[in-house]
């Protein structure tokens, strides 16, 4: 049997989210910005990202997974819509950001059709956890505590618990 232990409410979430995309219309001002959601968990995320942006903003989904290699992690994009991001902005939207790999992978194969400019804005951000030399340039949840996450588009396979409007951890018990 497992408890949820509700760690940011929708509240607080939706007011994190009105200050980030604050922050980031004032960072890239009146320069084209798209949106590059991972799929599935920052689906949530982007729709309510782009919405509480107080300016123009495109967006693309992308699928990118992970799986044991040989010498390490295998990288593998599964699935694009039609990104066109050549002398674009581009903030990939992450839920959960943590080893880095998968959206290192992600600069790497975005930054071939020369965009702009590639950051990444994580739902919640686990530094800690980083693997590889990269940062999140916007952070809805930087303070976590350690634990499966469910709510706000994260825990699929979790029934019910995938589209809470707040943010829990599971608690086993």
């Amino acid at each position: 049997m497992s408890n949820l232990r509700v760690i940011y409410t929708a509240d607080r979430i939706r007011e994190k989210l009105t200050e980030v995309a604050s922050a980031i219309a004032n960072d890239y001002g009146d320069r084209e910005l798209v949106l590059v959601g991972i799929l599935k968990g920052a689906a949530f995320f982007l729709a309510d990202l782009a919405r509480s942006m107080p300016r123009p903003v495109d967006y693309e989904f992308v699928n990118v997974t992970t799986s044991p290699g040989d010498h390490g992690e295998v990288v593998s994009l599964t699935y694009a819509t039609q990104v066109d991001v050549r002398d674009r902005n581009v903030l990939i939207l992450k839920d959960v950001f943590h080893s880095g790999i998968t959206e290192n992978y992600l600069i790497t194969h975005l930054s071939q059709q020369n965009p702009a400019s590639v950051e990444v804005a994580a739902l919640v951000d686990k530094p800690q956890l980083r693997s590889v030399n990269l940062s999140a340039r916007y952070a809805i949840i930087d303070d976590a505590p350690e634990g499966f996450l469910v709510g706000y588009g994260l825990g699929p396979g979790h029934g019910e618990h995938t589209n809470r409007p707040d943010l829990c951890i599971v608690d086993q018990g």
